[in-house]
């Protein structure tokens, strides 16, 4: 505890790269132009002490210079990385306060707030707190020390908001460490499942094209050597080396095509590194064998959804994921996504969209008391899709797709489901729909087998 207070104690100010979430500048501009109605309590004060125009406009002027510090040069230094204003900043507005006391009145302690702030989110808390400390004090027991301020006793409602204000900012402050830091390791990740993606391709791609393009070259070099000898032999390589290259080629495509596909082998993994960034502790299945193969697009979609609502909008601590040969199952301990329409996105309406065009169905609700979380409702996602009925295959006849009187030759069968026959409008099985061309097969075939029969008769 001692390490971590010294480091909380001596941590600079939470720097904020472009590009990451967080306030920004113009957005503090809007949030904190609206606290800064506090200083009506300075210019209803010097309306009360002075009837002198030129000291109400001073006393104004000053507010004014006071404001355009606040609201401009504050946001640059603390989201916008312009460190360099930090101390003429505080400078100048301490200077307007220095200003203002001895001459409008002790109302201009008001503006103590807004510097207790911009101490809190500028320096290191080991500086900032003492100093805050200091300007409560001040604030508490100065005014009834000088008569013509006109005020009695301590003043709490000075001091209080100081510490407030400090307090707030204080964990602000974290609050915003801890998003950058969130933000700054989700981009790690990203970075190194892009890495891994980029050896993946590679690995990939040389075990398809590395046996292809070495079988190639073989049989090219081979058919080079052979076009004078046997040109017959040549043609018959350089048609292979052109079958390997069309079947490489269609490699390539079918992989890259799989990489732009979802799957749920790929989204499981990707949600084991985001919920561990996220700090959510997940339960995830060790495979995902038992999905079957045109399931596993579908299923990814849900663990992608399931994840973020998770990560973005429930606030969940623990997480599961149960898939099954027709269903997948996501429960969380946390909220689940907000009620509120224009908060909620359309995520979970995209997602029932590609279920319900697959055959399935999404639901979704409380989870129940069994579910992780113990005390805390929890929400559950399910998706059950209902199981592919077998088709049953029609067996032809053996003979079938053949001239009549003609015998079918050994190892000459029609496969099942091959195109030797069609289906007549009865049911039953026509002549075939090749039967030219089976014909002249079988006779060639009939050739080739009396060819090689002479052939081992003149070697014999």
């Amino acid at each position: 505890m001692g390490d971590g207070l010294r480091r909380w104690l001596t941590s600079p100010a939470p720097g904020r790269q472009p590009g990451e979430p967080g306030m920004g500048a113009w957005r503090w501009r809007r949030v904190g132009g609206v606290f800064l109605i506090y200083l009506g309590y300075a210019v209803g004060d010097m309306t009360n002490l002075h009837d002198n125009a030129a000291t109400i406009a001073f006393g104004c002027a000053v507010l004014a210079v006071f404001c355009a510090i606040y609201l401009w040069v504050l946001p640059l230094a603390v989201f916008e990385g312009r460190l360099e204003y930090r101390y003429p900043l505080l400078a100048g507005m301490a200077a307007c306060i220095a200003v203002y006391l001895p001459t409008v009145g002790g109302g201009g302690l008001v503006m103590t707030v807004y510097l207790a702030v911009a101490l809190s989110l500028l320096l290191r808390p080991i500086v900032s707190i003492p100093l805050v400390l200091v300007i409560a004090v001040v604030d508490t027991w100065l005014p009834e020390r000088i008569a013509w301020w006109q005020a009695a006793g301590p003043q709490w409602s000075l001091s209080a908001p100081v510490l407030f204000a400090a307090l707030t900012m204080h964990g602000v402050r974290a609050g915003a460490r801890n998003q950058a830091e969130l933000h700054r390791a989700h981009q790690e990740i990203e970075r190194l499942a892009k890495e891994q993606e980029r050896l993946r391709i590679a690995r990939d791609l040389h075990d398809l094209l590395g046996h292809a393009l070495t079988t190639i070259t073989v049989k090219a070099e081979l058919a080079s050597k052979l076009v004078a000898r046997d040109p017959a032999r040549a043609a018959d390589e350089m048609a292979q080396v052109a079958a390997l290259g069309r079947a490489g080629l269609a490699d390539v495509r079918a992989t890259v095509a799989g990489y732009r596909e979802v799957s749920l082998v790929t989204e499981l993994a990707a949600a084991r590194q985001v919920l561990a960034a996220a700090g959510i502790r997940a339960q995830l299945p060790a495979s995902s064998d038992e999905v079957p193969a045109h399931l596993q697009e579908l299923f990814g979609w849900v663990v992608r959804e399931g994840v973020t609502n998770a990560v973005r909008h429930s606030g969940a601590n623990h997480l599961r994921i149960t898939p099954g040969g027709s269903s997948i199952e996501i429960v969380d301990d946390g909220r689940g996504p907000s009620s509120d329409p224009a908060r909620a996105g359309t995520g979970l309406a995209g997602l029932a969209e590609r279920v319900q065009a697959s055959g399935g169905r999404l639901r979704t609700g409380p989870a129940a008391p069994t579910d992780p979380g113990g005390s805390r409702p929890g929400f559950r996602l399910r998706v059950d899709v209902a199981p592919a009925e077998p088709r049953p295959d029609v067996e032809p006849r053996p003979d079938a797709g053949l001239r009549p009187g003609t015998e079918p030759r050994p190892g000459t069968e029609p496969r099942p489901g091959s195109d030797l026959t069609s289906a007549s409008t009865d049911g039953g099985l026509s002549r075939p729909a090749g039967g030219a061309r089976l014909s002249v097969g079988v006779a060639a075939g009939q050739s080739r087998d009396r060819g090689q029969d002479q052939g081992q008769a003149g070697n014999q």
